[in-house]
């Protein structure tokens, strides 16, 4: 495989990813970045800091921030400290948030079903072990970096 090859389909399904949360945007009046942090957050309750969410999705920390305050103004997000650790602060998805979600779960499983069109259980199957194989090797080399 050339060593673009991977980079590029990454990119490809990952620019189809955005295209996807592009239509919730539209309905909802948020922006992709608005969007994404939702869709963590829907996906990820217990990593529910500013700082889980940069870490994971790879997105700048005042980016974040900036998308955190304006969720929390559109009243689809709210902050809690915690009150053993005044420093650490949690992110919830607030109820109105729910046709957000929704329209994101629906959007995801017809992206899913037209990304896997035409491969078998087993294929699908095979799929899953080669993806969770290449991120634990992929993390391998980030712990690398860190040594």
């Amino acid at each position: 495989m050339l060593r673009s090859d991977l980079l590029d389909s990454i990119r490809c399904i990952t620019k189809a990813y955005e295209k996807i949360l592009k239509k919730v945007c539209a309905v909802y009046g948020i922006n992709l970045l608005e969007a994404k942090i939702i869709s963590f957050l829907h996906n990820n309750p217990e990593k529910n800091t500013a700082g889980d969410i940069s870490e994971y999705r790879m997105l700048s920390r005042g980016n974040v921030s900036q998308a955190i305050d304006r969720l929390i103004r559109l009243g689809l997000m709210a902050r809690r400290r915690d009150e053993a650790d005044r420093r650490r602060v949690y992110l919830y998805l607030l109820p109105a948030s729910e046709p957000v979600t929704s329209m994101m779960d629906g959007e995801w499983d017809k992206f899913n079903t037209m990304l896997f069109s035409g491969f078998s259980l087993k294929e699908k199957e095979l799929y899953d072990g080669f993806r969770d194989r290449l991120v634990f090797n992929a993390r391998s080399v980030l712990e690398d970096d860190d040594k």
